[in-house]
């Protein structure tokens, strides 16, 4: 199998040569994002498709922010950048076009988040990739946040818990959502949760501590739909980990509900 795939990835590199989304560098001629470990979702023959140069400018540190909808439930944010062109166009490459290289420089960029999340928030049991319905997984071939959160929890040795979120209803993508309130209602009954097996708190003890982890958080509609499934199943959500926070926007285009610069 490993010379099939080794077969497989040299043909594929003849066919479609492996170039960098951002600047059209092409391996020989930069220094080129390293491959990373292999999880879930990705496959022997992928490449990162970014250089070095290039992946360094996304930059990576710390933004934070809430969302929520006004009723005294809001998550805390902690992304890696603030929305960009660049991250979108690599994030939706990634999720759309099956590049799934592109998972090795984005989960890098979650390594400081992910760290500080945890020294801000503490402890947690898992982090919890948002589900996708298995129909859009099926066609994908792979969840882009599960990726991600393997990835990113692999550094820091957290759990990553796939089987208490389901995404059954096949909503429409919210990217192609113009206001908040047509992302909320879109998302509407969209998640289920289930707790683990046996009381979630036995003894009285408090629910166990979980994070959310996403792409790219804009309205904040889909992190706050899935942690309200959580909740509802007993796991205390904390707070939601992602790549990129959109900033707020006042004229009712897709905003982060309540934003907040710095740490």
């Amino acid at each position: 199998m490993g010379q099939w795939a080794q077969v497989l990835g040299c043909l594929l590199e003849v066919v479609f040569p492996e170039r960098c989304l951002l600047c059209g560098a092409e391996p020989h001629e930069a220094r080129w994002v390293v491959r990373g470990r292999t999880v879930t979702g990705l496959r022997p023959w992928d490449g990162p498709h970014l250089c070095r140069i290039c992946g360094d400018g996304l930059g990576a540190g710390i933004v934070t922010g809430r969302v929520g909808f006004g009723t005294g439930t809001d998550l805390p944010v902690i992304a890696a950048v603030a929305t960009n062109p660049e991250l979108v166009k690599l994030v939706g490459q990634f999720k759309y076009h099956g590049v799934r290289g592109l998972a090795w420089p984005l989960a890098g960029m979650l390594t400081v988040p992910l760290s500080a999340a945890l020294g801000a928030w503490g402890p947690v049991a898992a982090l919890v990739p948002v589900a996708l319905h298995r129909r859009r997984r099926r066609i994908r071939g792979f969840n882009q946040a599960e990726i991600l959160a393997r990835l990113a929890a692999a550094s820091r040795q957290v759990p990553v818990r796939t089987d208490i979120l389901f995404r059954h209803r096949n909503t429409e993508q919210q990217a192609k959502l113009s206001t908040t309130e047509k992302r909320r209602g879109n998302l509407s009954a969209a998640f289920s949760a289930r707790g683990e097996s046996g009381p979630v708190n036995p003894a009285g003890a408090p629910p166990a501590r979980v994070v959310l982890v996403d792409d790219l958080v804009t309205s904040g509609c889909t992190a706050m739909a899935a942690a309200q499934s959580l909740q509802s199943a007993g796991w205390e959500v904390i707070g939601v980990l992602a790549l990129g926070l959109a900033a707020k926007d006042d004229n009712n285009g897709p905003p982060v509900d309540t934003w907040e610069a710095g740490f």
